[in-house]
């Protein structure tokens, strides 16, 4: 199927009826669809998928907010038949615009799928979540937020919610450009505080969102710190930071928050080995010296949290953010193994 295909379905289904449907507001909460219903709403697709693929810019932007309109229909959520519908008329041809590689069309139409919330948009994104299968930065990035959109909104399985978790926390681990980076541990982060219920599997999609917001933001400090390491992915690692702290306050996540909190402080204190081994490099930097500065903080703020959370009163008595700022390296060194000595002891040791 080419662009082309397209052109031609634009004309015959506009031919047919003298007119493209005005919008799909009757269809998309009907629990049936006849094959009357069907056939206005391929109309609809195929003329607004035709501007997508080969309209200039503007018609561009009218497609996607034509194609996305549908799912933020004010009447009340897409029915079940109403999407498999529209994804069996829409994700084809998405993949087929996004293999012609136009990176403003292709951006376009995976916002459009970050709406549609289907187990086969959420499949398409989840196979252009690396670097390897997707080499553009910005389609990649509009990935990452389009699956925190879908797995938000959608009506998703818990294998293809799952699947695609997993494949967002892979390609991390190999993502270079630090705003992707940010954003794919944003969409993890979303799912370890998801609001799914118990009946829709919202505990399991919880615990597997814990694992995997640990294993990236491991695994994020052990690329900054290795010898060839980026810098500049610092500044994905600060969010995140602020993710984890938000999560271990939030009231509606108490019940875990021991474990996220015994997890996660051995990872929170490798900031400080972060700022020393990169020490020249980031201080010479202006935005990097603040990103810096302000992860120190927020990795300080929670490690005392949880400190206070485990009873012992033992945390280092240092401003970590001041001594960068001020440039007391010695004072941070101190700091370092100070939290060091600490959590090497229970309960943090062995974990």
């Amino acid at each position: 199927m080419t662009i082309s295909w397209l052109v031609c379905l634009v004309a015959l289904s506009v031919g047919a009826n003298g007119e493209v449907p005005a919008s799909l507001s009757a269809f998309v909460t009907q629990s049936t669809l006849d094959e009357g219903d069907k056939s206005e709403i391929s109309e609809y697709t195929v003329h607004y998928l035709g501007l997508l693929a080969n309209g200039d810019y503007e018609d561009v932007v009218k497609a996607r907010t034509k194609l996305v309109e549908p799912m933020l229909n004010v009447r009340g959520k897409a029915s079940s038949a109403f999407r498999s519908a529209y994804a069996a008329d829409l994700i084809p041809s998405l993949e087929n615009i996004l293999d012609e590689g136009d990176v403003y069309r292709g951006v376009n139409a995976i916002q459009v799928a970050g709406f549609l919330g289907t187990d086969s948009s959420i499949r398409m994104l989840g196979h252009l979540s690396s670097s390897a299968d997707e080499p553009d930065s910005s389609k990649r990035l509009w990935v990452a937020i389009a699956l925190r959109q879908s797995m938000a909104t959608g009506e998703l399985s818990l294998r293809s919610f799952n699947a695609a978790v997993r494949a967002l926390a892979e390609a991390a681990e190999t993502e270079d450009d630090w705003r992707v980076l940010m954003r794919q541990l944003e969409t993890v982060s979303s799912v370890a505080r998801s609001r799914r219920s118990q009946d829709e599997g919202g505990e399991d999609l919880r615990s597997i969102g814990r694992k995997l917001q640990l294993r990236m933001i491991r695994s994020t400090l052990d690329r900054i710190l290795a010898s060839e390491g980026s810098v500049e992915l610092v500044y994905a690692l600060r969010p995140s930071i602020f993710d984890v702290q938000q999560q271990y306050l939030d009231p509606e996540l108490i019940r875990y928050r021991r474990e996220v909190g015994l997890n996660m402080a051995p990872q929170l204190a490798r900031v400080n080995d972060v700022v020393l081994l990169h020490y020249e490099a980031l201080q010479g930097d202006d935005l990097l010296k603040s990103s810096s500065g302000l992860s120190l903080r927020l990795s300080d703020e929670t490690l005392r949290l949880i400190e206070s959370d485990m009873g012992s009163g033992r945390a280092p008595q240092f401003n970590p953010e001041d001594l960068w700022l001020n440039k007391e390296k010695d004072a941070l060194e101190k700091n370092r193994k100070a939290w060091n000595a600490l959590l090497a002891q229970p309960p943090y040791a062995g974990r």
